[in-house]
């Protein structure tokens, strides 16, 4: 029984899932640094997804929300941001107190909740904070990924512009185990399912 547990795990692994470690705070209050996450690797990325992706420029993956696809534009004006000249609703919830280990800055961020895609999600902002997204067309084949952590500039489209949607490795579905970083209500759980 054992080494039919095994085999299955395998098959899951090689052509369902993967496990993967998150790596930068760049998705944050969604994903902390050092999360150990399942990708669903049969899984298309699409608008509000978390997609894993080779990195356009450099060697590695990179994770963020997919804000926009192929035939698409994407910008922000202030704190506003616009997808295909539509203003993302955003949701207010609260300010919590939030130390980024990826560079040791620590302050006070604004999180609420964004709509785009299917279900609204979590993002960190500063107060009076700017999404500084340049417009940018997408086209076919083309995602432009957009991490929760606004204020954090380089893990996302924002840096690297787009990213060639063939080269993803899946969307992030499920979080296996977190770390501490969070106060209640945003504080991440073992076994928890992604939004």
């Amino acid at each position: 029984m054992g080494a039919g547990l095994i085999v299955v795990a395998l098959v899951l692994k090689v052509f369902l899932f993967d496990v993967a470690q998150v790596m930068h705070n760049g998705m944050a209050p969604t994903l902390l640094r050092g999360e150990r996450v399942l990708i669903n690797k049969r899984a298309t990325p699409e608008i509000g997804s978390i997609a894993v992706c080779r990195h356009p420029t450099e060697d590695g993956w990179v994770v963020a929300r997919v804000a926009a696809t192929g035939g698409m534009t994407v910008d922000s004006f202030g704190n506003e941001l616009r997808i295909d000249g539509k203003l993302i609703p955003f949701t207010r919830n609260g300010k919590t107190f939030f130390r980024n280990t990826d560079n040791d800055l620590e302050g006070t961020v604004i999180w609420g909740d964004e709509y785009f895609g299917t279900e609204p999600h979590q993002i960190f902002m500063k107060e009076g904070g700017r999404h500084l997204v340049r417009e940018t067309e997408v086209h076919e084949g083309e995602l432009y990924l957009l991490g929760d952590f606004r204020a954090y500039m380089g893990q996302d489209s924002r840096a690297y512009r787009v990213v060639d949607a063939s080269t993803c490795r899946g969307t992030i579905v499920f979080r296996i185990s977190p770390v501490d970083g969070l106060e209640p209500p945003l504080a991440h759980r073992y076994f928890e399912l992604i939004r």
